[in-house]
């Protein structure tokens, strides 16, 4: 290999200078880290190791055990899958000269890098290490869109272990925008080395502190690499145009200065190229330049603090690790204490164990269903078996206590858990979880501000790498892609979608991922739809209640409403741009039919109402003749009784009379036999009377019941026929009737 130059070796003691820096101002915060991620998910590392030692160590006869029972990384869980189910999302807003058109393509490119980069999977594994150790990254990094294509593109990638990233010590903005430099620290197989830089010896680069394993970097297989990203100052010309904008020197020299427009003043100002080099222990292996003005590099912390003048940074397992070997102990202790106590023991005579001690000795680890014993005289009664020692009540209620700490010092109760608690109504569940919510809000919080800083590098980044006429790839916040054009030079002289000029604000909000929002907005547009009535909801936006629902073909019947929608809301869908004639004039006929539709509706649904009004009044009009039909029957019953009755006393009567005639004519009493017989006549003529009466009220009756029976059945007749209701100059039949259930069965046709 050739000797390095001077520079490149002023260069490699720079980078050996500031990297040892970079590590012994942060060393004693990843050491930490190290510690709280191997005690969060490597088994063993609970328990310090001298105690461990003190107990025996691991598997050594005769050792004490030492039991793991890990609630802590449950809790974490919890916080991590709590910012999963809440992702932040960022929207892109235009400022100055920058347009709404141009704004909207920005952020769809934006949304397509993160889907085609995985972001999302990328910003989780940064999340926990967050929440987990303290901190996560993630960089922005630029690869050919294919072997033969001369086209970039950008991507998210993640790191495997962030602890191998090192930002400038000194920069004090939390998302290190004022940091100098950073470092990049990889472990490559000797093989890739080569092949990757076939002139260079394959030498480590030398570190003081290591944050990748607990290895040795200094192996046979094995070389070690540093990316070393700088900032390399110099003098800027900016030049004010007389058309009003602020362009670069460098530009004006590659492009030339547009026609008409003349220079008005310029300056020149401090500014900074951001350079990369990759460095071996012994030579430097690559140099280039980035594209962007800001490093690509995106740095997250749990929480951070500066303490005593020193930066403290640490996630939420740090502070409950106390609580989770409290627990550890006190469960050990425990399960310890219950394996050593006494076993519960047969106390016998000797005359009663004589010639079965060997079956006593076997109950403790065999099912004998029976024991023998003697009886013994001198002590009456069986074997008498003593209680075993019982485990400490402080023991039991440590193991209560070191579980509530460790759910004090995370701030996660039962009701975030999904365990059920003291809390009973859903109102102090709810206030519970978002007590832990709170608590715990920085991580999310601050995860949302390194996304907003990722939204910021691209839109600095884009500009340079999308610079070429191209069609590319945009996505809505709901995923529907689309194609743009950019960079497209007009027959005007114009240049469509420029995304070269323009300024851009990011904006990030947190909360329930596109999908969750748009079920549950799915849900309240139908219920408001099914409210309105007069239809209007679904004739206005009945495309994008569809839109918004997750079914097959809904996206298909929103297009197919889209298209009907009324001429004023296609004219706001075109955003100003003029309609076309033809299109203008089939939407005014597709207009108007639909109000014609709209009347016939109306009118249809006033005649319904009629019939539905004159089918209650039939139905009160029958229920009333049914109940008066039916008091009719109970009076017809009660004069039959009657009538039956005044039949059986006429019959009295009359046999009373002859049995009164032939005991007064055996007598000879003719006086007194005419007296009887004139009395029995009267009587029977009155009993005659009154079954006569009865019969004519019950005839009466009859009569009428038979008239309600017919108007009844009138009345069911007249439900059943069709109604002729005269619409728009024709008729339509409205046939009604009831179903078994006493609903309303109806058919409406047209008629001549």
């Amino acid at each position: 290999m050739a000797k390095a130059s001077k520079s490149q070796r002023d260069l490699l003691a720079t980078i050996r200078k500031r990297h040892q820096k970079a590590v012994e101002a942060d060393q004693d915060n990843r050491n930490k880290a190290i510690e709280d991620m191997e005690f969060l998910h490597v088994p063993g590392r609970q328990w310090e190791r001298w105690l461990r030692s003190e107990r025996g160590g691991d598997n050594q006869a005769g050792a004490r055990p030492c039991y793991e029972f890990n609630k802590l990384r449950v809790s974490i869980k919890r916080l991590i899958n709590d910012l999963r189910a809440n992702r932040p999302s960022g929207k892109v807003l235009g400022s100055e000269d920058a347009d709404k058109d141009t704004a909207e393509i920005y952020e769809g490119l934006i949304r397509n890098i993160w889907n085609a980069s995985d972001g999302d999977t990328v910003v989780d594994s940064a999340a926990e290490y967050q929440i987990g150790g303290g901190m996560g990254a993630w960089r922005i990094t630029t690869r050919y869109a294919s072997d033969s294509a001369f086209e970039q593109d950008i991507v998210l990638e993640g790191f495997d272990n962030p602890l191998c990233v090192f930002a400038d010590p000194s920069a004090r903005d939390p998302m290190k925008r004022d940091a100098q430099f950073w470092f990049v620290t990889t472990k490559m197989s000797k093989e890739a080395f080569e092949a990757t830089y076939p002139k260079a010896e394959p030498v480590s680069f030398e570190d003081d502190g290591e944050f990748d394993s607990e290895e040795d970097w200094e192996d046979d297989t094995t070389v070690r690499v540093v990316e070393y990203w700088y900032k390399e100052p110099y003098l800027r010309t900016v030049m004010l145009l007389s058309d009003g904008s602020t362009v670069d020197a460098e530009e004006v020299a590659k492009e030339g200065m547009p026609e008409g427009v003349a220079v008005v003043k310029q300056r020149e100002v401090n500014a900074n190229r951001i350079k990369m080099c990759i460095a071996s222990g012994s030579a430097i292996l690559n140099e280039s330049d980035w594209a962007g003005t800001h490093f690509p590099f995106i740095m997250v912390y749990g929480e951070s603090l500066n303490i005593n003048g020193k930066r403290t940074w640490f996630g939420a397992t740090r502070h409950s690790k106390d609580a989770q070997r409290a627990y550890n102990y006190s469960r050990t202790s425990v399960i310890e204490s219950i394996a050593l106590a006494p076993q519960q023991k047969w106390w016998a005579t000797p005359a009663q164990a004589s010639g079965h001690t060997g079956e006593w000795k076997e109950a403790h680890s065999k099912l004998y269903p029976f024991l023998l014993f003697n009886p013994d005289p001198k002590n009456p009664g069986e074997p008498k078996r003593m209680g075993g020692a019982d485990v400490p009540v402080a023991m039991i209620q440590e193991v209560a206590m070191s579980s509530e700490d460790i759910k004090g010092t995370l701030g996660i109760y039962d009701a975030s858990l999904g365990n059920k608690s003291n809390e009973t109504s859903g109102i102090a569940i709810r206030s519970r979880q978002q007590q832990s919510e709170l608590t715990n809000f920085n991580y999310g919080d601050n995860l949302g501000k390194a996304i907003r800083r990722t939204w910021e590098l691209l839109i600095d980044l884009i500009p340079k790498i999308y610079d070429t006429p191209r069609t590319i790839r945009i996505l809505g916040q709901d995923g529907a892609e689309k194609f743009a054009q950019i960079n497209q030079p007009t027959p005007s002289g114009d240049t469509l979608n420029d995304l070269t000029r323009g300024k851009f604000d990011v904006m990030v909000t947190i909360g329930p991922s596109f999908t969750s929002q748009r079920e549950q907005a799915a849900e309240i547009y139908m219920g408001m739809a099914q409210a309105d009535k007069t239809g209007m909801t679904m004739q206005v936006a009945g495309d994008l209640i569809y839109k918004s629902m997750d079914l097959p073909y809904s996206g298909e019947i929103a297009e197919r409403m889209k298209a009907m929608l009324p001429p004023q809301i296609q004219a706001l869908e075109q955003d100003g741009k003029p309609i076309p004639p033809e299109a203008a004039a089939a939407m005014q006929q597709a207009n108007q039919a639909m109000q014609q539709v709209q009347m016939m509706a109306q009118q249809m649904e006033q005649d319904s109402q009629e019939i539905e009004k004159g089918q209650k009044e039939i139905a009160a009009g029958k229920a009333e003749l049914q109940r008066m039909i039916g008091d009719l029957k109970v009076a017809q019953a009660n004069l039959k009784a009657t009538e039956a009755q005044l039949q059986t006393k006429l019959v009295q009567a009359d046999a009373e009379m002859q049995k009164r005639e032939m005991a007064l004519e055996m007598k000879g009493a003719v006086t007194d036999m005419k007296g009887q017989q004139a009395e029995s006549s009267a009587i029977q003529v009155g009993q005659q009377a009154a079954a006569e009466i009865v019969k004519q009220a019950l005839d009466t009756v009859t009569e009428r019941i038979g008239a309600f029976e017919k108007a009844l059945a009138d009345l069911a007749r007249q439900q059943q026929q069709p109604i002729i209701v005269p619409v728009g100059g024709g008729k339509r039949a409205v046939s009604v009737k009831r179903g078994k259930g006493g609903e309303l069965i109806g058919t409406i046709e047209d008629s001549e």
